[in-house]
């Protein structure tokens, strides 16, 4: 069967296990970079405790999600990736660095990969967003993290990360690399409660004024 055919198109692709030999040095390598970083956070440690967040970041601020997810969340963290070959990979690195993975965009397996967040919410897990990603428009708010707030009842909460010291690459987003040993800031704010009478359109606008305040 072709690999573009209409049949393998919406199957998300997956790493072998034996390419796994080397996702691991280079998640290993990740976390000795990211213990290097000199972190500040607004809070010691969110309080989840009473349910999982929406949580929404610019796809350029990747880099920091593992050290965030697992330093300052009690809940685990589900994070919406492409089912693309490259999404396969981040599914491999991902996982070796404690994030579950929801395969889908708003260009392939769009409605599987809401429902499969909507349950990994419902099952307590956070539900992590880049709201342009996977392939942009850079920092412009999508309607899907709008439709997931509104799906599962949940608050999504603004994860803005700044850099003082970082490296941009040439990709569509710009993607932020902080140098090691500089300093990072990471805020954390919770929107209020979806309003359901609200367009997707008003509440996308809002939480893309916020993340391009924060980050």
């Amino acid at each position: 069967m072709a690999p573009d055919s209409p049949e393998t198109h919406d199957i998300p692709q997956v790493v072998p296990w034996y390419h796994w030999i080397w996702v691991f040095p280079c998640a290993l390598f990740l976390r000795l970079w990211l213990a290097t970083l000199r972190v500040r956070c607004s809070v010691p440690k969110v309080d989840d405790r009473e349910g999982p967040y929406i949580i929404a970041l610019w796809h350029d601020r990747l880099f920091l999600a593992s050290l965030v997810g697992n330093r300052f969340f009690g809940r685990p963290i589900a994070a919406l990736i492409s089912a693309s070959r490259d999404g396969g990979w981040l599914v491999a690195f991902f996982k070796l660095m404690g994030i579950h993975a929801v395969r889908g965009s708003s260009s392939r397996r769009g409605t599987e990969a809401l429902i499969a967040l909507t349950k990994a919410v419902r099952q307590g897990h956070h539900a992590g967003i880049t709201p342009d990603g996977p392939k942009g428009p850079r920092r412009v708010c999508k309607l899907g993290l709008v439709s997931l707030a509104k799906l599962t009842a949940r608050p999504i909460l603004i994860l803005g990360i700044r850099f003082h010291r970082a490296i941009y690459l040439k990709s569509w987003d710009r993607f932020g690399l902080p140098l090691p040993f500089s300093k990072v800031e990471v805020t954390f704010v919770p929107l209020p409660p979806v309003d359901r009478r609200q367009s997707d359109e008003t509440i996308a606008r809002e939480v893309e004024q916020k993340l391009n305040e924060l980050s």
